[in-house]
């Protein structure tokens, strides 16, 4: 009988399964700064420009993982991953006991290097390992899973901690149990099949720097470049809990439960989106989800007054956010061959932590002159529009795609 190549077999799925447990746990650490932000801001009596002064150095804690990626190219992927898991988690835990907004960032921004590295190797992973026409839905179960694990973050903060007046440091404290994911993960997780493959030949192991070289440089820029800009939006997606609570004047309790039923009406959309992508392009599938998702921040900061609205509109932001985050995350890492494919996709995920930092930036500056939310919305909501515009002209298509395992480098003339 012939096989199917475009059919995900029981390896694939098993890989999926593992990589997912992974995102989920990376998904709960991800959402802590949510979650936790307005009892936060209370504890350590930050008004909102100040709180996004300091989470914007935050965010910066991305930068380093650059060096994890190329790491991965060089000694494998799943080792790196693990080492993420452990360096997140241990992060969170130590921040419960925060005694001051410093110790918070600093803590937070080791836990931002490590989120980063997971969501690139694991990605990069799935690449590697997935047929070429079904990567788009094995996107979409990661993405799922990291969604997954901000909702059962939501979910402790709405129906243990809150009720029972307890502190956001509790949050933190839960993240340890993850620990026993790397456990697993260390017994039944292989190695990427694909990086196996290039280690074993006989190609001479390739520099990072011929990310900084032509052909790669120049989609290497526009890539990242589009990421930052989507990400200007981050700010207001952060804050939607505190601005519920602060300008909405949802109990806390309230607040994360309808940021829980939102998002689960939206989880669909996840798995949607990645099958969409293989079949129409990751480029279309990302500007619908950019546009619905800019359109959507506009209802819920301006105009949504009330539980069903605001819950409504918030609907909204969360599908174009799940649709654009599925597929906007797929071009780096299938777009680069697998000795450079790690790096190129941690510097994807240091330019989205870029954009986030910038956000927060550009938040606390527009608040300082405006003291608007609203105003300050309607501005960052230019970034992710003008990354459509860069998708739409310059950035290539990599659905159905194979992927590449080693550069052929072309001598160059001299004269040239």
């Amino acid at each position: 009988m012939t096989s199917h190549p475009e059919r995900l077999d029981a390896s694939h799925r098993r890989l999926l399964w593992l990589l997912a447990v992974a995102c989920f746990s990376e998904g709960y650490d991800f959402a802590l700064l949510t979650v936790a932000l307005p009892q936060v801001r209370h504890t350590f009596h930050l008004t909102h420009t100040k709180a996004d002064l300091w989470i914007a150095l935050l965010y910066l804690g991305a930068l380093p993982a650059l060096v994890w990626g190329r790491r991965a190219d060089r000694n494998g992927r799943r080792g790196v991953l693990l080492i993420a898991i452990v360096g997140y988690t241990l992060a969170a835990a130590v921040t419960a006991a925060a005694p001051s907004i410093g110790f918070y960032v600093a803590c937070q921004f080791v836990a931002r290097c490590f989120i980063a590295t997971q969501v690139a190797i694991a990605w990069t992973m799935a690449a590697e390992d997935l047929p070429a026409e079904r990567r788009g839905v094995g996107f979409g179960i990661l993405a799922l899973s990291s969604a997954m694990g901000t909702g059962f973050c939501a979910i402790v903060q709405a129906v243990v901690i809150s009720p029972l007046d307890a502190s956001w440091r509790w949050l933190y404290v839960l993240a340890l149990p993850f620990l026993v994911v790397v456990v697993f993960l260390r017994r039944a997780l292989p190695e990427s099949a694909r990086y196996l493959a290039v280690e074993r030949s006989d190609h001479e192991p390739q520099p990072g720097r011929l990310l900084t070289q032509p052909p790669f440089v120049r989609p290497l820029v526009l890539i990242c470049l589009t990421i930052l800009l989507i990400n200007l939006t981050t700010e207001a997606t952060i804050f939607s809990i505190d601005f519920l609570e602060n300008r909405r004047h949802l109990s806390t309790s309230s607040a994360n439960l309808l940021l829980v039923a939102a998002g689960a009406l939206a989880l669909p959309v996840l798995t949607l989106a990645g099958r969409l992508s293989d079949r129409i392009g990751r480029r279309r599938v990302c500007m619908a989800g950019l546009v619905v998702q800019a359109g959507g921040l506009l209802l819920f900061f301006i105009v949504a007054r009330g539980a069903f609205a605001l819950g409504a509109t918030l609907v909204l932001v969360y599908i174009g956010l799940f649709a654009a985050w599925t597929t906007g995350s797929a071009i780096a890492v299938e777009l680069f061959p697998t000795s450079l494919r790690a790096a190129a996709s941690s510097a994807a995920a240091i330019a989205k932590l870029l954009g986030q930092s910038a956000s927060f930036a550009l938040g606390a500056g527009l608040l300082a002159v405006t003291h608007r939310p609203d105003v300050t919305v309607a501005f960052l909501v230019i970034g992710p529009l003008a990354g459509v515009v860069l998708i739409a002209t310059v950035v290539p298509e990599t659905s159905r795609r194979e992927l590449t395992d080693v550069v052929e480098l072309k001598p160059v003339a001299a004269d040239r």
